[in-house]
């Protein structure tokens, strides 16, 4: 992918330690560096500079560049952009972008832009892009330095204070998996063997702005974009009213996350998302996610159907924290960092359980 324009951001990422010739555990609260990510920040082992814990004042400014690919382009759409299998309304749905979604606009005729974004290839309409020198300067604002969860690793832990030696594991998670990066990365002075910990933002019915950290050993750290999702196959045998409403959810791909919020366009949460969708086709549930745990019945994971509830619950505590609707496939759609499409296994499943009746 070539790139074209480079964009100066400044980091600040508060107090930046050395851990380079101490032989000590670290007693540093934050730590800035490493690798270099994805394009986001390049800081080498020469960029840290010893500051006192205590001395804010100190706090390290870190410049990079980064480099936006040529021909990005955004959805300009309050719901969602289909992607279609070639040039016009005519050819299959092959995904779509939702809003403020990227895309790579490789060539562009009579109103059609040939694009690609994340998994999906096909043709959109120009009519709702963004394109050229707005989209360049609109990329400065939509990007996000994300965490995945590297190739091969499988229950990757997910922790509430950033070390090992407490009982603080909150969820486990996989390969392929994205989390927005809060702090680059974050040392604890309780791990004895200085582990360092990136922490993501991590919503839930529970509490407001959880703290989570995952392993900095086990991720990549990259500046990213919300990509398309391909269409969606929901499976033999699922009814007609069950197709509508995850038509419907799909609306709102790119909405906000609010904790606490209610509306599908401005901001909502992930029990709010689900009470409103279900809710425009005549079902009233509970507003947080344990109250709905408690109220419906649980379904198999060979009987779940597209339409379904899938709950999610903090492994230490053991509260339901976070519902989903599933889409069949392995895949559910959800208010996570905002509305959006995952894999059902993002993190461990705590049960299935069923809404309609049909």
């Amino acid at each position: 992918m070539k790139m074209k324009h480079g964009v100066s951001l400044a980091l600040i990422m508060g107090v930046v330690i050395s851990l380079f010739g101490t032989g000590a555990t670290a007693e540093a609260a934050v730590v800035t560096g490493g690798n270099a990510l994805g394009g986001f920040s390049v800081v080498s082992n020469d960029f840290f500079a010893t500051a006192s814990e205590e001395n804010i004042e100190n706090a390290a400014e870190l410049l990079s560049s980064v480099e936006i690919p040529e021909g990005i382009a955004f959805a300009n759409v309050n719901d969602a952009l289909n992607i279609r299998k070639g040039p016009g309304t005519n050819y299959a749905r092959v995904g779509k972008l939702g809003k403020n979604a990227y895309c790579i606009v490789e060539s562009v005729e009579n109103g059609w832009a040939k694009i690609s974004s994340g998994p999906v290839k096909g043709y959109c309409t120009t009519e709702y892009l963004i394109m050229g020198d707005e989209a360049v300067k609109l990329a400065e604002k939509l990007g996000s330095l994300n965490a995945t969860v590297n190739r091969g690793i499988t229950n990757l832990n997910v922790r509430s204070t950033p070390d090992t030696t407490a009982d603080n594991i909150i969820a486990k998670v996989s390969a392929g998996e994205k989390f927005k990066v809060v702090k680059e990365v974050v040392i604890s002075k309780n791990d004895p063997e200085a582990k360092t910990f990136v922490q993501v933002e991590w919503n839930s019915d529970a509490q407001k702005n959880s703290e989570a950290y995952i392993s900095s050993e086990f991720v990549t750290v990259a500046y990213k974009y919300k990509e398309a999702v391909e269409s969606s196959n929901y499976g033999d045998g699922v009814s007609q009213l069950r197709v509508n409403m995850l038509d419907y959810a799909q609306r709102f791909l790119g909405t906000p996350y609010v904790w606490g919020g209610n509306s599908l366009t401005k901001g909502v949460d992930c029990s709010g998302f689900v009470q409103q969708v279900f809710k425009a086709y005549g079902y009233n549930t509970p507003r947080v996610s344990r109250e709905m745990a408690r109220k419906y019945t649980t379904v198999s994971r060979s009987e779940a159907k597209a339409g379904d509830l899938v709950f999610y619950h903090n492994l230490k505590t053991g509260v339901v924290d976070h519902v989903a609707i599933y889409m069949g496939n392995g895949k559910v759609i959800h208010a996570r960092d905002g509305v959006e499409i995952s894999n059902v296994n993002y993190r461990t499943v705590y049960k299935y359980a069923r809404v309609i009746w049909d």
